[in-house]
């Protein structure tokens, strides 16, 4: 979906210059960052740090005034006295990923309350473009209910098409798939493919970089309160310039845990690899088998030799199949064939009657690893 030119010569919608603040919720800053949003961009923006991220997100919004620099909006800076970056305002659409629609309206008073406070706006012209917006999200049918009512991922998706109701130019969207169930998360994303394909200019960060890679035209990378990385998906996710850059894509791409014996719960262990699979798309009965063979692996054959365990999952949601690889130290010790365990033989048995293929190999990096495809 990311065929959009990116660094075009297209007009700049949305930009910091030179913004530094100080977050009034965190210990978080921007430093001197400029950042342009151009028409038609569709810009990711990534960093381990979420107060950072949603403080330049609300910085952007016009909802933090930066203490030095300014925002500018179709090139012009923003004029915070006398309402002006009230008014500003009503070019940006804002996606909060916490609950941010008004909990004692009707979904549909959701919609048209802002559009009907504008002057000259034609009220029969407000409820059709609600109606056709709650279509595109799949909310037809709870018009009329009230958002205590509706899942999380509805109440997402009615903050989605509320912020659209004015028509913005751009639209600022932070993390839309957090903290929703896998089902409720693939909502909302087709709700923002939806939005992509409409031509909308959006910002919106995300930890879920295989989304990012979907939809995005630009990548942006955020730490210590400044832009460290700034290009194309490629540029950033496969070819990043700094370290920091490198262990955040290495530890949010697929599913990534580095594991300790002494600490090893296996219950939240368990439900973390069920929650990643599922939102990947892995079926039920593989889930399981996937589960199934890593408990074995690390707790019958790995870990009674090492302590530490680095594991990465990466999934297939077309093939439904998971890759799992896990790395520990040491020189050529290979749990496939070497394990002295009392129960050795049956816990090869129990991992390769769960798995499609199990290899070991000593990488050049001098670790063990084990790869396993369910």
């Amino acid at each position: 979906m990311n065929t959009a030119e990116p660094f075009s010569e297209a007009p700049v919608i949305l930009a910091a210059q030179r913004v530094s603040m100080q977050d009034r919720y965190s210990m978080e800053r921007l430093r001197d960052l400029s950042l342009e949003i151009r028409k038609g961009d569709i810009v990711a923006l990534i960093g381990a740090s979420e107060p950072a991220k949603r403080l330049l997100l609300r910085c952007l919004d016009l909802l933090e005034r930066p203490e030095g620099g300014n925002v500018e909006l179709n090139g012009e800076p923003v004029l915070w006295r006398r309402g002006g970056a009230d008014r500003a305002r009503r070019s940006i659409g804002m996606v909060f990923s916490r609950e941010s629609v008004f909990p004692n309206l009707s979904v549909m008073n959701n919609m048209t309350l802002a559009p009907s406070d504008e002057k000259g706006e034609d009220e029969g012209l407000i409820q059709e473009r609600a109606k056709e917006l709650l279509k595109m999200a799949g909310l037809s049918g709870v018009a009329d209910e009230m958002p205590v009512n509706l899942t999380a991922g509805q109440r997402r998706r009615l903050a989605l098409v509320r912020a659209l109701m004015l028509q913005p130019r751009i639209l600022l969207i932070e993390e839309p798939g957090a903290d929703l169930l896998p089902s409720e998360k693939n909502e909302v994303y087709a709700l923002v493919r939806e939005v992509v394909r409409s031509g909308m200019t959006i910002l919106f960060s995300s930890r879920d970089l295989d989304f990012v890679r979907e939809i995005a035209t630009r990548v942006v990378f955020m730490a210590d309160g400044v832009i460290l990385e700034d290009g194309t998906v490629k540029d950033v996710l496969d070819r990043p310039k700094f370290d920091r850059t490198k262990s955040f894509v290495r530890k949010n791409t697929g599913f990534y845990r580095e594991l300790n014996a002494r600490a090893f719960d296996s219950f939240e262990f368990e439900g973390a690899i069920e929650a990643f699979a599922a939102g990947k798309l892995i079926p039920p009965e593989r889930r399981r088998k996937l589960c199934d063979a890593l408990k074995t692996l690390l707790v019958r054959m790995i870990f009674p030799h090492v302590t530490r365990i680095v594991l990465t999952i990466d999934a297939d949601a077309e093939k439904g199949e998971a890759v799992a690889t896990a790395q520990y130290p040491g020189t050529g010790y290979d749990p496939l064939t070497q394990n002295t365990a009392p129960d050795a033989a049956d816990a090869k048995k129990a991992l390769l009657g769960c798995v499609k293929s199990a290899k070991y190999q000593l990488p050049a990096s001098g670790k063990n690893e084990v790869v396993i495809v369910v």
